[in-house]
């Protein structure tokens, strides 16, 4: 067998495409080329003016002093216990031949907490950390509205659910359980929170219009419903990525003010303390 051979076997060999919202050839072909095409151009133009207007109102030279700040006990037990988590979720993801669906944005975050548990980097921590708090949108939705039909391995179902509650409690714990690091702390400023979201926002936005759509073309995957709708999308129709854009510009500043929300209390009790 060729490497290329073993490659997509890897990757793409385990997915049926008979599933809807899995992908194939009749979810490519859900949207004319031309539809795709402006919906492209048209949201990554939006999506990296909105990163300039948000980049060019964020400070960060109140950080450079400290670069480093030290990991935490009770982050390196988090820290093994997701990475287990996630360990166990790639073994299916490998035994399914499935590997690709780690694009997918709630694997991506995944690896960021794993990476932000783990860090000593003050400045990286900070940016990323506030940045994911919005990212973790898609989490909340998928407990929301999971979909685990394609799971048929013992414990596929049961890793689903714990890695989306880790994924969506992580950021609680840190800012709870780390409130004296100033890693944490120092991302909580309110009045960049809008600059902040706007930055997520867009930068969410290039990965799925730049990174999932072109590969699910190629691959004919459907990456994160960017080819075709979800079966369950209650907008399931030719326009339902331009609403979905339109209802994550609404949902990703209120799910990332609220994780905000609990940072500043938890400053302003312990600045009380």
């Amino acid at each position: 067998m060729s490497k290329e051979t073993l490659s997509s076997n890897v990757f793409t060999g385990g997915l049926n495409f008979s599933i809807p919202g899995e992908g194939g050839a009749e979810c490519v072909n859900f949207l004319d080329t031309s539809q795709r095409v402006f919906e492209t151009i048209l949201f990554f133009s939006m999506s990296v003016a909105l990163a300039i207007i948000s980049v060019k109102g964020l400070k960060f030279t109140s950080l450079t002093n400290n670069n480093e700040s030290p990991v935490k006990s009770e982050n390196q037990f988090l820290l093994l216990i997701f990475a287990m988590v996630f360990g166990i979720e790639l073994g299916f993801k490998l035994a399914n031949r499935q590997m690709i669906w780690l694009l997918n944005p709630c694997h991506m975050i995944t690896m960021l907490q794993l990476y932000l548990l783990s860090s000593k980097n003050k400045l990286i921590n900070i940016v990323l950390f506030k940045l994911h708090l919005y990212w973790l949108t898609g989490p909340l939705l998928a407990i929301l509205f999971p979909v685990t039909v394609t799971r048929h391995l013992p414990g596929e179902v049961l890793i689903y659910w714990v890695q989306h509650f880790l994924l969506v409690s992580t950021p609680v714990f840190l800012i709870t359980r780390d409130r004296e690091s100033s890693s944490w702390n120092a991302a909580f400023t309110r009045d960049q929170d809008l600059r902040w979201a706007g930055l997520a926002l867009s930068l969410l936005s290039l990965y799925h219009w730049l990174v999932l759509q072109p590969i699910g073309l190629l691959t004919e995957v459907n990456l994160n419903n960017m080819i075709c709708p979800a079966l369950s999308d209650p907008f399931h129709g030719q326009y339902y990525r331009v609403i979905a854009m339109g209802y994550f510009s609404f949902l990703l500043p209120l799910v990332g003010g609220l994780y905000s929300l609990i940072g500043h209390s938890i400053n302003e009790n312990s600045k009380q303390d």
